[in-house]
């Protein structure tokens, strides 16, 4: 049987969304500027952005419109409207994991004279600065031999920190840049390409909103930013922070610090979100180089089948020198370190792909367990890669 194309996009339900949700709704919000750029460059070509809230997605739809592009996306983010989202034009595929067929996916669609949106740090960023960009993107775009164009959002994160349930009233600036022009497409090597890439894509929010005096009113300013800045830089205590308006607090040595309109925090040894999570960071990389190192975690297990999660039992998450293995419903998956170089994560859930599945695993206890484990992921696999 032959193998289906994928779907492009709608250009009657993306003009339709833009009408009648981003121009009144996100507009309202996010103040998009740069996109205007996009007039002058004709597909197809390859766009990679920074990926800090799902405003660049809403960005980049209403920058590039009439053109209308096929993003590239986590499977994840088909289950609840599976449909409608397969009508923008998306092509799924699983997180940090190779996939040919969607490279004869991305080659349809350049085909049609349509543009590609790739997100090469492949998750949210979780804390307003890029994640890990590994080299395989250039690759990927020297493969395909069409132009390429970089976006760099600033702002983005500000505007919905993946730790927040709240959206703030944000300027959101595009710096679009034709990274590889036509003439370059046959000349220009991976390696070019991925330090045009790194370059181009580096951006630091809480950097751009002190710069630019950007001041957020919210009345729930840090809650959930627990979830992140998970260790007491007072006891040193983990999983023990709580965070209520715009104060957060160690529920051990009841040390308190407060983060100001401007983003700058007030009363504790950091001044910037960044340099407490650069801090736990350090930590977390002496933990996994010592010897003995383990983390184990309770979980929920569930695994995606068709368009629903389904319910596992309860799990047991160990990571140590070995890499991650994963304990529930007389199961047990292992991944050796190394496996991974990041991991898909949120507040609640971590998600581990296999080669026929997607599990999600739901934290049962200690708030900021989930941020821990990305970490000593990160630094187990970078100390590797040092040493090799």
């Amino acid at each position: 049987m032959a193998r289906k194309h994928p779907r492009l996009a709608s250009k009657f339900l993306i003009g339709g969304a833009i009408a009648f949700y981003g121009k009144t709704k996100f507009a309202a919000k996010a103040k998009l500027s740069g996109g205007e750029v996009f007039e002058h460059i004709k597909p197809p070509y390859i766009v990679v952005a920074n990926h800090a809230s799902f405003a660049d997605v809403g960005g980049l739809i209403m920058s590039m419109y009439p053109r209308c592009a096929s993003f590239v996306i986590s499977v994840t983010q088909l289950v609840q409207w599976p449909s409608a989202i397969r009508s923008m034009g998306v092509l799924p595929k699983k997180q940090f994991t190779v996939d040919t067929s969607l490279i004869r996916d991305i080659q349809y669609v350049l085909s049609k004279n349509r543009p590609v949106v790739i997100y090469p740090e492949a998750k949210l960023s979780v804390v307003g600065r890029p994640n890990p960009i590994k080299p395989a993107i250039a690759k990927l775009v020297k493969l395909l031999k069409v132009p390429l164009v970089t976006v760099r959002f600033n702002g983005n994160y500000l505007y919905s920190p993946r730790w927040t349930k709240s959206v703030r009233k944000v300027p959101i600036r595009m710096d679009v840049k034709l990274a590889v022009a036509p003439e370059e497409v046959n000349t220009v090597s991976a390696g070019e390409i991925y330090e045009r890439i790194v370059r181009d894509l580096d951006y630091d929010d809480y950097a751009y909103q002190a710069d630019n005096g950007i001041e957020i009113e919210d009345e729930h300013l840090v809650e959930g930013l627990e979830n992140i800045l998970y260790k007491c830089p007072e006891c040193g205590e983990e999983f023990v922070m709580t965070a209520h308006g715009d104060t957060l607090k160690c529920g051990k040595c009841g040390h308190e610090v407060r983060q100001n309109k401007l983003g700058m925090l007030e009363g504790g040894k950091f001044d910037k979100v960044t340099d407490w999570y650069d801090w736990q960071t350090e930590c977390v990389a002496r933990e996994v180089q010592a010897e003995g190192y383990r983390m184990e975690e309770r979980f929920r297990a569930e695994k995606l089948v068709g368009k629903k999660y389904a319910d596992m039992g309860d799990a047991t998450l160990v990571h140590d020198a070995d890499g991650i293995t994963a304990v529930f419903a007389d199961t047990s998956i292992h991944y050796k370190a190394g496996t991974f170089y990041t991991l898909s994560f949120n507040n609640d859930y971590v998600y581990l792909p296999t080669s026929d599945a997607v599990y999600r695993f739901r934290r049962l206890q200690d708030v900021g367990c989930t941020t821990k484990l990305n970490l000593a992921v990160e630094q187990q696999t970078l100390h590797m890669e040092q040493h090799h």
